[in-house]
């Protein structure tokens, strides 16, 4: 959608991945107060509507697009990705964990599935914590000793490589429970399709719950089949 002064805080999430970041940045209320022309909201919060839209489309475009992977090396590509997937979806599961727990507390009674929901997205939270830290602290490091040693045409341990595939199963078992628990969300939520009555903070869980399920599903396929591959040719 076309971005204008005169669109609502609510239509402009709605149509806008990881604009909800933006607002939050800027202290603009997006459930309550969605009803707010972005030029209003614009003046209460002190921030130019030009800033305010080129920092939307920034991080629409950012979320939207396809990682490029096309003739990038390491340890560039291995950063591509965590600018493009890491703080996203972290800042995403910080920023939903609040919204899942109050949906299930103010809903629970009528829709029991947004308690189970809450549950799962508490679980998915930790153990995407724990896939990125190993990402993090164990996998990419080691990958960029594969390819540095690779380049200077020296050895690579089989302590070093032993380490390697320890890294890759953990993730491979993280991604299977991620994977698990997302396909139940979906189950329960009817493919993320809210009751008429939804309000807004109902409506805000289950879009942004279904983009994180994407978009962590992104990740995985780029780690598992794109960034694991590519370094497993250096070894052969």
């Amino acid at each position: 959608m076309e971005i204008t002064k005169e669109s609502t805080v609510a239509e402009v999430v709605s149509k806008n991945l990881g604009s909800d970041h933006v607002f939050s940045k800027y202290k603009i209320d997006f459930c309550c107060g969605g009803g707010m022309s972005l030029e209003a909201a614009c003046k209460e919060s002190g921030v130019t509507f030009e800033i305010l839209k080129e920092e939307i489309e920034t991080i629409n475009s950012k979320i939207s697009g396809t990682l490029n992977t096309t003739d990038v090396e390491f340890p560039a590509l291995i950063d591509q990705a965590k600018d493009t997937y890491h703080i996203y979806i972290s800042d995403t599961l910080f920023e939903i964990l609040p919204f899942a727990a109050k949906v299930a507390q103010v809903h629970g009674l009528e829709n029991k599935e947004v308690i189970e929901i809450n549950e799962l997205t508490k679980g998915i939270d930790e153990v995407i914590t724990q896939m990125l830290k190993n990402s993090i602290l164990s996998l990419y490091p080691i990958i960029n000793e594969i390819v540095g040693l690779s380049e200077k045409s020296e050895e690579i341990s089989i302590e070093l490589l032993q380490d390697f595939q320890k890294a890759i199963s953990r993730n491979e078992i993280a991604q299977s429970l991620i994977g698990e628990s997302f396909k139940e969300i979906s189950k329960l939520s009817s493919n993320y399709t809210t009751p008429e009555n939804a309000c807004n903070s109902y409506q805000f869980l289950y879009k942004t719950l279904k983009e994180l399920q994407h978009q962590t599903h992104n990740y995985m396929h780029f780690e598992k089949n794109v960034l694991i591959p590519k370094a497993l040719k250096i070894i052969e």
